[in-house]
């Protein structure tokens, strides 16, 4: 655990007061959002939003990655008029807060990133997360069902696998039921990455083998 580092942003006062509890995390004060990283992936932090301290411009960047994410606020009405409750590792808290509870907090975020990295696959521009069942790309995600997500994790990292494999490796038979299967999950999941993330060809079929173009 003493690999993370604390990202505060928007209170020196705060920082200062993390420094002189002596966490076993690396803390770092940050102005503002600028000095997120553009990548859409965990670098081992634990972010720390003072929200008022933020414009909203910059409060936005916190969407764009799946990063846990403390926002800290006087105003509870501030918090739901920003939608702070849409990222999926977060706590909201409002101040004053009890020191205590807030270190508690921390770790139950750890656990939940930790959890998630063992989790985490990564497929071209895409992020999975195979736990919850969802894939991600910048800011937008979609919820993928068990059979989708089979489909897709059987294709990667695959130099191109016939139907027949995918119905035998996803359904463990090769009738013409579960061939119909394999069609109508292949066609939902096509829409879905075309609906979410302008996807048109995210699966590609050539040659009789399919195969993931990311």
């Amino acid at each position: 655990m003493n690999n993370i580092h604390l990202h505060i942003f928007g209170s020196k006062v705060f920082f200062n007061l993390i420094e002189e509890l002596k966490l076993e995390y690396k803390s770092v004060f940050e102005k503002n959002s600028n000095t997120l990283r553009e990548n859409n992936s965990f670098n081992d932090e634990i972010r720390i939003v003072f929200v008022e301290s933020l414009k909203s411009s910059e409060l936005k960047n916190f969407f764009k990655q799946n990063v846990p994410t403390i926002f800290l606020s006087t105003n509870k009405d501030y918090i739901s008029k920003n939608k702070l409750t849409l990222l999926e590792f977060h706590a909201t808290l409002l101040t004053p807060i009890d020191l205590l509870s807030f270190k508690e907090i921390l770790k139950i975020l750890i656990i939940k990133y930790n959890f998630f990295k063992q989790s985490k696959i990564i497929i071209g521009n895409y992020e999975i997360d195979s736990n919850q069942k969802i894939i991600f790309r910048n800011n937008t995600k979609a919820k993928l069902t068990e059979k989708e997500l089979q489909l897709i994790l059987a294709l990667h990292k695959k130099n191109g696998i016939q139907k027949s494999l995918l119905l035998k490796k996803i359904w463990n038979y090769n009738t013409d039921l579960e061939s119909h299967a394999f069609e109508t999950n292949l066609h939902r999941l096509r829409k879905k990455m075309e609906k979410n993330f302008k996807d048109k060809e995210f699966i590609i079929e050539k040659n009789s083998l399919y195969y993931l173009s990311s």
